[in-house]
C-alpha cells in the first residue's frame, strides 16, 4: 500500500512539500504551481491548491484511485482548522485517534472538522470518484461558538477535545451541497477555475460560520436514538427522490414520533424542513440527469422526476440553482 505523510500550513510552504514528495516519490506532475496531477499507475486525476485570502485556502481532491492509498496528516505548529467536505461517490475512511469513521456523500456523515494540532489518516476508497474539498482556516476567523460550545457539549455525539483541540463530525447541510455539487462538474483545466474556486471557498465558509455560530441547530443536541430513526427517515427520502414528496405525516408516523416533534427535530438535525431537504436533493438530482446526456428533451427529465408540468419543474430548479434546466441540458444524441 501507498502511504503519503504531509502537514498543512496557512501558507503554501506544505504544499511545495507534498508536490516535492509525490515528483520524487510517484512521478506526479506539478502544473502552474496549483494543480498536482497523479501518475496513472496511481489515480487518475489530482489535487488543486489555492490561497483565497490572509487565513483561508482551499484544497481540492477529484481522483479515482487504482491502488490502495494511507494519506496521513501530520500534527504541526500553525493554529488552523480543516474543514472537509467529503462528496465523494463512495465512502472513504478517516481514522483519528486511532478511531475509524467512514465519511462522503452517502454516509450520514459528510463533514470532517479537525484541529491542525491532531493527526489524522484519509483512505481513500479505489476504484471510484474520490472529490473533497478541504477549507484551511487560521483559528482567528473562528473565534465564535462552534469552538466554545462544542467544548461544552464535549460529551456529546462525535465529539472529541481537549484543552487545546477539537475535532467533530456532522452532516454536510443542503445549501453546502449545492455549492459543492456545482464545483464537482467543473473542470480543474477551465481558465476560470481558480477564480470559481476561491468564491466556492468563500460561500461554504460563510455557511459554515452562519450553520454553526447558533448553537441551537446542531446535530449534537439529538439524542443518539432520535439521530437513528431521522437518519432512517432522511434515507427514505433519498432513496425516493424519483417519486413525490410522502408527506409529514408519513415521515413521522415512521420515526415514532408527533408530526411537531419531528418537525422540530428534523429541523435540528438538518437545517431545514424535509420538504425541503427533500427537494434540494431532488433537483440536485435533476442537475446530474440533465448533464447526463442520456435523455431527448426536458420534458422526459421533467417526468422522470415526477414532475407532470414542465414549468412547475422549471421554477423548483431555478430557485435552487438560480438558472433554467435548459442551461444545462445536454441531449442525447443517440
Amino acid at each position: 500500500m501507498i502511504e503519503i505523510s504531509h502537514t498543512y500550513s496557512l501558507t503554501s510552504l506544505w504544499q511545495k512539500q507534498l508536490a516535492k514528495q509525490l515528483i520524487e516519490q510517484l512521478g506526479a506532475e506539478l502544473i502552474a504551481e496549483k494543480l498536482l496531477l497523479m501518475p496513472k499507475k496511481v489515480a487518475d486525476g489530482g489535487f488543486y491548491y489555492t490561497e483565497v485570502m490572509p487565513g483561508l485556502s482551499v484544497i481540492i481532491w477529484d481522483l479515482i484511485f487504482k491502488q490502495p492509498i494511507l494519506i496521513k496528516r501530520l500534527k504541526s505548529d500553525d493554529d488552523l482548522y480543516i474543514i472537509h467536505y467529503d462528496f465523494s461517490d463512495e465512502m472513504n475512511l478517516i481514522q483519528v485517534e486511532e478511531i475509524e469513521h467512514k465519511i462522503g456523500y452517502k454516509a450520514n456523515l459528510g463533514l470532517g472538522v479537525f484541529d491542525n494540532a491532531i493527526d489524522n489518516i484519509f483512505q481513500p476508497v479505489v476504484g471510484e470518484r474520490v472529490f473533497a474539498m478541504r477549507l484551511l482556516v487560521a483559528k482567528d476567523l473562528l473565534e465564535f461558538s462552534i469552538v466554545k460550545g462544542t467544548i461544552r457539549d464535549s460529551n456529546k455525539r462525535k465529539i472529541k477535545s481537549g484543552k487545546n483541540t477539537l475535532f467533530f463530525y456532522d452532516h454536510i447541510d443542503s445549501e453546502s451541497k449545492v455549492i459543492m455539487h456545482a464545483i464537482k462538474n467543473k473542470s480543474f483545466l477551465d481558465p476560470a477555475f481558480e477564480i470559481y474556486l476561491r468564491g466556492v471557498a468563500l460561500r461554504l465558509l460563510a455557511k459554515f460560520i452562519d450553520r454553526y455560530s447558533n448553537p441551537l441547530p446542531m446535530l449534537h443536541c439529538v439524542p443518539e436514538r432520535e439521530v437513528e430513526v431521522l437518519n432512517t427517515t432522511k434515507e427514505y427520502l433519498l432513496d425516493n427522490l424519483y417519486k413525490g414528496f410522502p408527506g409529514i405525516d408519513f415521515l413521522a408516523d415512521m420515526a415514532g414520533m408527533s408530526v411537531s416533534k419531528y418537525m422540530s427535530l428534523f429541523k435540528k438535525m438538518f437545517t431545514g424542513t424535509p420538504n425541503n431537504f427533500f427537494l434540494r436533493e431532488k433537483m440536485i438530482l435533476a442537475n446530474e440527469l440533465l448533464k447526463s446526456g442520456k435523455f431527448d428533451s426536458l420534458a422526459a427529465i421533467s417526468q422522470e422526476v415526477n414532475y407532470a408540468k414542465i414549468n412547475y419543474f422549471t421554477s423548483k430548479y431555478f430557485e435552487q440553482f438560480g438558472r433554467k434546466p435548459s442551461d444545462d441540458f445536454v441531449k442525447a444524441t443517440f
